[in-house]
């Protein structure tokens, strides 16, 4: 039988190299892999039906993988809203691509993740119909409130908002069709 106990002395001699830089750059990746992972698992997860054939491949393996894993998708959200807070990103539309929106803000671009569905005028639009109707279109100011997930590490920063409302320039309102609600506490 072998004895599996870690013993820190042990595996820094085995290693050659101080331990401390190893997990931190260990914990930057694993930061970096869960924001970045969260974000496209969610963009890819949410494309519509109207994306070429290599993009439906791609959607269907992730969700193949995250129903063959449903605790990683389970991990992942519950890590994002344990992190998350209510924000807002106003700024001129500049594109939209897979759910993902481009904003052109006064601190720079900034992306946004949109639902796939939206309501709007007492009707449901698609993510490519709202922002393609007279609700926005590229080169017009919407003001979006977003759930937005913040990991700052030394010398960087990696954040991730999802809409959940959004106003455009003459105050009409369009709302995200979610399983949950999202209320800001009094």
């Amino acid at each position: 039988m072998v004895n599996l106990v870690y013993k820190p002395g042990r595996l820094a001699f085995f290693c050659g190299v101080n331990m401390n830089k190893n997990l931190k750059i260990v914990g930057i990746a694993a930061v970096l892999v869960l924001a970045l992972g969260l974000s496209f698992v969610y963009a890819f997860a949410q494309t519509d039906s109207s994306t070429a054939n290599n993009g439906l491949a791609t959607n269907q393996q992730i969700r193949q993988f995250l129903q063959n894993h449903p605790g990683v998708a389970r991990r992942a959200l519950g890590r994002f809203l344990n992190h998350a807070t209510l924000g807002e990103a106003t700024g001129t539309v500049v594109s939209e691509s897979n759910g993902m929106l481009v904003l052109s803000t006064d601190s720079g671009q900034v992306t946004v993740l949109l639902p796939k569905m939206w309501s709007y005028n007492n009707q449901l639009l698609n993510r490519t119909e709202l922002i393609n109707s007279d609700f926005a279109k590229a080169g017009q100011t919407v003001s979006f409130k977003v759930l937005k997930g913040e990991w700052t590490e030394t010398g960087f920063t990696v954040n991730v908002m999802i809409a959940y409302e959004a106003a455009n320039s003459v105050n009409a309102h369009a709302y995200a069709v979610l399983p949950f609600n999202i209320e800001a506490n009094s």
